[in-house]
């Protein structure tokens, strides 16, 4: 190996020391007394941004990382979720809809974020136009080894 490359070598194992130590990545910080984690994620209507925690202590934690991750004032928590999984969908069109699902498995918090979202298909008979809005799911995140 040369010189240049124990360079190299030295300079990734010290990074990622440094990182795995600053816990860069993480989004939790460990259960409640009781053993439960909680979880939040927001979005901010204007963008369709999303920022998450999970595997919080509490509401209050969860919500907190959630917004921050999100990054704008403007940013809502629309799921909220413990021991299980939450979900953000958006509906596609011009109105810019969004809706949160929650459920104890992935699957389950992502079908019941579309289904918050009303029904996509338009009412018959139907005027304008007739092609069905589509859901799509923007976030999901589950605690501790659910999903």
């Amino acid at each position: 190996m040369s010189l240049s490359d124990k360079a190299v070598l030295g300079l990734v194992a010290a990074s990622a020391t440094v990182f795995m130590a600053a816990g860069v990545g993480t989004a939790h910080a460990g259960p409640d007394q009781d053993g439960r984690y909680y979880g939040a994620i927001a979005v901010d209507n204007r963008t369709g941004t999303t920022g998450a925690g999970w595997n919080y202590s509490s509401w209050d934690r969860a919500d907190a990382r959630a917004l921050s991750e999100c990054g704008s004032s403007s940013c809502v928590v629309l799921a909220r979720f413990v021991d299980g999984c939450g979900s953000i969908a958006e509906s596609s069109g011009r109105d810019g809809k969004y809706a949160g699902g929650v459920g104890a498995t992935r699957a389950e918090a992502e079908r019941k974020a579309i289904e918050a979202l009303g029904p996509l298909a338009p009412p018959f008979p139907n005027f304008g136009s007739s092609a069905p809005k589509t859901a799509t799911i923007l976030h999901t995140a589950c605690t501790g080894d659910q999903g």
